[in-house]
């Protein structure tokens, strides 16, 4: 089970999830994490960097009409949502509420991935995410030293199936390689930034002029102040000239 709230990662929704996940391997040295199949989508989780440095990121893809067809249709690709995981679930969605958040899918039903969703606020412009699992996925020198994964003892989401579904992947040699870092989040509330994120979510906070940076063990959100809200890229060192753009986002 989570010890402490962690930063597990940001996500993007595309149209093809293997044709980006063979970019952002052969560019950037993107590592295959874990991935499932479910009814209306299917994802990969990738780790992008060093044993000693990087962060991971999530490809959406959807294979039937919902929440992800819709999403893409009005926004194009692009960052999706901001994961992450809590040792308690209930009590965190019961803060959020307390600060006036709005949480929809609340999903108790299965000790690996329980979930709920802080539906975008004016502030920040993003779906967050909020899970809680009694399981762990490898670290970063056991998922650089070792391809085969035991998807057995990996998060699992409720009904989700074909946990190697994205195995051919390992077939695109690494041209290039980067480390992914920060996420790097528009706000237009940096009060509520702070409550947010510092507040319900534990991240450790240090503040400039304009700008949060807010960090969790496994990762960190830089914040600034904009008058248009949401995830505008993450920081990437390496990988391709210009970094990589995902819709409107820039890894870079």
């Amino acid at each position: 089970m989570t010890a402490s709230i962690d930063l597990d990662h940001t996500s993007f929704a595309v149209d093809d999830v293997l044709a980006w996940a063979r970019r952002l391997r052969r560019d950037c040295g993107a590592t295959p994490v874990a991935g499932e199949a479910l009814a209306e989508f299917r994802y990969l989780l990738l780790y992008v960097g060093t044993a000693e440095a990087g962060a991971r990121m999530e490809l959406l893809e959807p294979v039937g009409d919902g929440f992800l067809t819709r999403f893409l249709a009005r926004h194009g690709t692009g960052p999706h949502h901001i994961t992450f995981t809590v040792p308690d679930l209930r009590e965190a969605v019961a803060t959020a509420r307390e600060l006036g958040a709005t949480v929809v899918g609340e999903d108790y039903r299965h000790p690996s991935w329980q979930e709920a969703f802080l539906v975008p606020d004016a502030a920040h412009g993003v779906v967050i995410q909020l899970a809680q699992t009694d399981l762990v996925y490898p670290t970063p020198p056991e998922l650089l030293s070792s391809p085969p994964r035991d998807t057995h003892v990996f998060p699992s989401s409720y009904g989700a199936s074909e946990p190697l579904w994205w195995a051919e992947l390992w077939d695109t040699e690494p041209v290039g390689s980067a480390t992914l870092g920060a996420t790097r989040l528009a706000s237009i509330d940096l009060d509520r930034s702070h409550a947010i994120f510092g507040g319900l979510l534990g991240a450790t906070v240090s503040e400039d002029a304009g700008s949060l940076t807010l960090t969790w063990p496994s990762g960190s959100i830089r914040v600034h102040r904009a008058d248009r809200p949401g995830v505008v890229g993450m920081d990437l060192v390496g990988g391709p000239p210009g970094g990589v753009r995902i819709g409107d986002a820039v890894l870079g």
